[in-house]
């Protein structure tokens, strides 16, 4: 009787990671975050936006967490899933689709690996976007995508990278190392890039090297 009932526990606690993911991902105390983003405007203080983790069409795979800190829940990791996040006016900021997902609530961040995902502008989609790794941070809802990043804008704009950090209370990334930024007839390098999601609005900086089509 004593095995039946472990057996049974431990299936309740693999089929609440979801909900454990989703709830870790609700907004939370002030937790660290990446370098600070650029200044916010006034209307920056309005409601929070809201993140969601979405339900994947394959169910998702559980793996053996790491050790707990002490005194804190240990990190949880979900396969193929994603997730998004809407504005106060409930229009879609971001999609971030990942084949694990790692969250560490000590930490205050979600950890991704093999990302691909969407930002939008005023609900519309603005940039496609894919990178070996990415950190979502919990409190702030800034993103940060590294290991070779690779963006195209729906203009038709194309951003290569190092790393992209993404800041959706201001709509704007910023792009470091070996910066490739391509456009009709013209290819852009760069140390430093700072753009709106849509790259209509870019400013370089360091090392700049400009190449024109013939």
């Amino acid at each position: 009787m004593a095995g039946r009932m472990r057996w049974l526990a431990l299936g309740l606690a693999v089929a609440a990671i979801p909900v454990l993911v989703w709830v870790l991902l609700q907004p939370s105390a002030p937790a660290p975050g990446p370098t600070s983003a650029p200044a916010r405007p006034a209307s920056e203080d309005a409601a929070p936006s809201t993140v969601a983790v979405a339900s994947p069409a394959t169910p998702p795979v559980s793996r053996a967490s790491p050790p707990a800190r002490p005194g804190g829940i240990p990190p949880v990791e979900v396969q193929h899933t994603s997730i998004s996040s809407v504005d106060p006016q409930g229009r879609r900021q971001w999609d971030l689709r990942a084949d694990s997902v790692v969250v560490d609530s000590s930490a205050g961040t979600a950890t991704l690996t093999t990302v691909q995902g969407t930002y939008y502008q005023a609900g519309e989609p603005a940039m496609t976007f894919a990178a070996p790794r990415g950190t979502f941070y919990i409190a702030t809802r800034n993103a940060t995508l590294t290991g070779g990043v690779r963006a195209r804008s729906t203009s038709g704009r194309s951003l290569e990278a190092e790393v992209v950090k993404w800041f959706p209370k201001v709509q704007q990334i910023e792009a470091s190392g070996h910066v490739v930024l391509r456009q009709a007839g013209m290819t852009v390098r760069a140390d430093r890039l700072t753009a709106d999601v849509a790259l209509q609005r870019t400013r370089l900086s360091g090392n700049i090297r400009v190449t024109v089509a013939e």
